[in-house]
């Protein structure tokens, strides 16, 4: 009883100094606001920020009353980051400005999604290479690094970032650059939000009205021709182009669906020899404005697909070999291979705290379907096929269980290391954490199995 007084007590004390909106169980849009597309937590507070002394407020509030925190920006990934079980969920959605600042210079709140960016940019000439979802929000694909449809010609999104305004667990509001923090700078680009939150980024954007955009479809029958020959040019395709090979699941169209292959092009002169990797069934390609690259994504409400992905340095025909061999197998199985390499690569190994600048392909695949229509032997034979496949490391955005090994393939050991010595001047308590953070330096060498377990029980 005396907890639930002070939890009432601190409850007013938060809604009196908070701009925004403060919801609990019971209050019209906590459903909503405590729900993420993979998962419906139920946190004891939601405060939707209206800006960073909201966000400096409700992290005072989950420190006094000793509650663990979640933040949501768009709500996307797919081990459901953005919610959590009585908890405090900091939902960053208000604070959605898109303002041009000069020299093109793009002030993009986290609250944004990237649909609503790439509209407004539109308007004016200008692009971000980010995602490629348009409900996927800033702040969500910012902490992973950001791989999107311009990856090869301007990088990830992260990599495009000048400077942040971040809230980090003391309550500081930060506004950090290369020349200000640089080490939290660098940490803020890709640490997987495990730094604090961020509420801005400044993003330099490019001056990019239109691509070429579309697919080329070729027989199912084909697939193994079209894999070889599409990865072969990909290795060294002019980083005008952006690609990515994909396989639907068997389960559609009696198994015989086409291998598509989705390009983004800033010079169609590029795409001629994607013409030529087999019996080509069909092209549509268009010029088109940047912003209609965007689709919207959604899903049957009973499904909970299993995400698992992995980089490749070098790609070889065994990997390949043993997708297709997957896909035959299991049929809710979908596939995606895009191709790194060009803008993406050029940033130093070191230069953020994403990792893995030496890929030149990224694998996604994704089990589709409800538990019921996955059965038993179908996730049984995705995980052994992600066990035979030994990726040289993996993209965090793209995983929806994951676990100890996930967060070694997301962070190679200097990064970790790294990682660990900022987190311990920045957030010794491990107030922002999940499965794929990386701890404070004493619990990392002491504690980490521990930090894993808490981690797993306390998302959604």
């Amino acid at each position: 009883m005396k907890e639930t007084v002070l939890a009432q007590a601190g409850l007013g004390e938060l809604r009196a100094v908070v701009l925004g909106e403060v919801l609990v169980d019971g209050e019209a849009g906590y459903a909503d606001a405590g729900r993420v597309m993979m998962a419906a937590g139920r946190p004891r507070v939601v405060v939707r920020c209206a800006n960073a002394a909201d966000v400096v407020a409700a992290l005072r509030y989950a420190e006094g009353q000793d509650l663990p925190v979640a933040v949501r920006s768009g709500g996307h990934h797919a081990a459901g980051f953005g919610t959590n079980d009585g908890g405090v969920v900091i939902d960053v959605r208000p604070m959605d400005e898109v303002r041009v600042l000069p020299d093109e210079v793009v002030r993009v709140g986290t609250g944004a999604t990237w649909g609503q960016v790439a509209q407004r940019l539109g308007k004016l000439g200008l692009a971000i290479s980010s995602g490629d979802t348009a409900g996927v929000g800033v702040g969500g694909l910012m902490a992973g690094g950001g791989i999107g449809w311009m990856v090869r010609r301007h990088g990830l999104a992260i990599d495009n970032v000048v400077a942040a305004e971040v809230v980090t667990a003391d309550g500081a509001v930060r506004r950090v650059d290369a020349a200000t923090e640089p080490e939290l700078f660098w940490g803020l680009r890709g640490a997987a939000g495990g730094l604090g939150v961020v509420t801005s980024y400044d993003i330099t954007a490019v001056r990019q009205p239109t691509v070429h955009f579309g697919s080329f479809l070729y027989p199912w029958t084909q697939a193994e021709q079209v894999l070889r020959a599409w990865t072969e040019y990909m290795v060294d395709a002019p980083d005008e182009l952006s690609a990515s090979l994909q396989l639907a699941p068997t389960m559609m169209a009696d198994r015989q669906v086409p291998v598509a292959i989705q390009v983004c092009a800033t010079d169609q002169a590029v795409l001629e020899p994607l013409r030529h990797l087999g019996s080509l069934i069909t092209e549509k390609v268009a010029e088109v404005p940047y912003a209609d690259v965007f689709a919207d994504m959604a899903m049957p409400p009973e499904w909970r697909p299993r995400i698992r992905n992995g980089f490749y340095n070098t790609w070889s025909d065994d990997v390949g070999q043993k997708l297709l061999e997957a896909r035959a197998r299991i049929p809710g199985l979908a596939i995606e291979i895009r191709a790194l390499g060009g803008a993406y690569g050029a940033m130093p190994a070191d230069g953020t705290a994403f990792a893995h600048r030496d890929a030149r392909f990224l694998v996604n695949s994704v089990l589709m379907g409800s538990p019921e229509q996955q059965g038993t032997q179908q996730p049984k034979d995705f995980d052994a096929l992600w066990r035979s496949l030994k990726p040289d490391g993996a993209y965090l955005n793209f995983l929806s269980d994951p676990t100890e090994a996930d967060l070694d393939l997301c962070f190679p050991e200097p990064h970790r290391k790294r990682l660990a010595a900022l987190k311990q001047s920045i957030d010794p308590g491990h107030v922002f954490r999940s499965p794929l953070t990386v701890p404070p330096r004493p619990e990392w060498t002491g504690g980490r199995r521990h930090l894993m377990r808490w981690a797993m029980r306390s998302r959604r």
